[in-house]
């Protein structure tokens, strides 16, 4: 069973997954689909995006 701490960062990941679908972002820059990469690695990705446009 997972904690409270894991389903809360699984959340959040979910929720930048779906930004980033919104923007038509696929796959991370090492070529990675979404959902392998962790949390940390997602927010480094979204960031790296938003700030390109």
């Amino acid at each position: 069973m997972k904690n409270i701490s894991d389903r809360v960062t699984g959340n959040k990941k979910q929720l930048i997954i779906q930004q980033l679908l919104n923007l038509e972002f696929y796959k991370s820059s090492d070529d990675r689909q979404l959902y392998e990469l962790t949390f940390h690695e997602l927010r480094q990705e979204y960031n790296n995006y938003i700030n390109k446009k």
